[in-house]
């Protein structure tokens, strides 16, 4: 019998019991014992590339596209997720199999030629031997996935499905420093001080590996952008869920954008980013600073929910205006078996504005860079998860 037919079975009896505990620990209940993230945040490097599980909710997040030889396209999105269940110490008589924090991955590949979104997804308890997350330097591991930094912040990412035909093996490369979002890291998400997450970023990798699709492997290059974000109580009252856009322009800045939406759609919204010069300089953008405006819509046949389509986006004080348009219509992903949410996360280009209504997009030669988007809340509100 093959290895795989005996996990399966584990991982599926898992996942309700993980889930029914994740959904008792929200923010809004969370212990006293949780850290919130606070004005005044000083981060340490490379120990808070690690986990915090003195706070509830983390991921590392890594996105990019890539193109083999043969010029054929991919975007890829890996995270990993920690959820703290159980705050403070760890009691004497508490139960060595107690389940304190989990961690779900996510692993999605988009073939840019066939229009395809392939999604795979692990839910595992940490501690275990299929589960770590390092406390003092960025080194994750889910089953046979995992994230890790070596020396002058090189990543290697690995990650494979044998089930689903797809596989990632990606050596990669920061162009630019760090980049610390919001106000040395801390990155408000409301009015109140502890909503909020402790942000970072590597804005521009170079990466270079294989991808495995089907029968094939491929090798490929391109760029990728890597998130971490860490806190604990993050969306208020009346916040849905997020739109959020990491885009790398072809004159070498990079431009992180995020927007928080009210579910009875009025403002004020909760909006910022952050621009990074081709040389690494870094400038903090409020939400009047830029404005991201949707313009037509995609709905998707499988959640039934209606996702922005294409967008017109402005940076005034940077002489930034540009059309953000999806590689690939359907990139929904659908997590019941790990995080229990739906949302959409895709490849998107940079493109010129268009000037006449009904006008057709520009042609590939006028593309003004590529990014990935992330737009959550669609097909169910993020309230309680994050």
């Amino acid at each position: 019998m093959h290895l795989a037919k005996l996990i399966r079975p584990l991982r599926n009896s898992l996942v309700p019991m993980l889930l029914a505990m994740a959904a008792l620990a929200t923010p809004s209940d969370a212990p006293a014992e949780w850290r919130q993230i606070t004005p005044g945040l000083t981060l340490e490097f490379p120990r808070d590339h690690g986990a915090h599980r003195d706070t509830q909710t983390e991921w590392w997040y890594l996105t990019g596209q890539l193109e083999s030889a043969d010029g054929r396209r991919f975007g890829f999105q890996f995270t990993i997720f920690r959820r703290g269940l159980a705050a403070g110490p760890i009691n004497d008589d508490s139960s060595p199999l107690r389940a304190r924090q989990v961690l779900a991955g996510h692993f999605a590949l988009t073939d840019v030629a066939s229009g395809r979104t392939h999604f795979v997804e692990r839910l595992r308890r940490m501690g275990s031997p299929l589960a770590s997350a390092a406390d003092d330097d960025l080194d994750l591991t889910v089953e046979n996935w995992s994230l890790r930094r070596s020396e002058e912040d090189r990543l290697e990412l690995r990650a494979s499905d044998l089930a689903a035909g797809i596989g990632l093996q990606l050596d990669l490369v920061p162009t630019k420093p760090l980049v610390l979002h919001g106000k040395d890291g801390y990155s408000a998400k409301g009015s109140q001080p502890g909503n909020a997450s402790a942000y970072s970023s590597w804005t521009r990798l170079a990466s270079s590996g294989t991808i495995r699709i089907g029968n094939e492997t491929l090798a490929v290059n391109g760029e990728a952008w890597f998130d971490h974000e860490f806190g604990t109580s993050v969306l208020e009252p009346g916040v849905v869920g997020w739109d959020w856009f990491g885009l790398q322009l072809a004159d070498g800045s990079d431009l992180m954008l995020f927007v928080l939406r009210r579910e009875d759609g009025i403002a004020p919204k909760t909006a910022a980013g952050t621009l990074v010069t081709a040389d690494g300089k870094v400038q903090a953008l409020a939400g009047e600073d830029f404005s991201v405006e949707a313009k037509s819509t995609w709905l998707s046949p499988q959640s039934g929910a209606s996702y922005p389509a294409s967008w017109s986006i402005s940076v005034p004080s940077a002489d930034l205006a540009f059309e953000v348009v999806p590689v690939v219509a359907d990139c929904e992903l659908r997590s019941a078996g790990s995080t229990d949410v739906v949302y959409w996360e895709g490849p998107v280009e940079l493109r010129e504005l268009s000037t006449r209504s009904g006008e057709q997009a520009p042609s590939q030669s006028t593309r003004l860079g590529r990014g990935y988007a992330e737009l959550t809340g669609y097909a169910g509100t993020m309230q309680g998860r994050f």
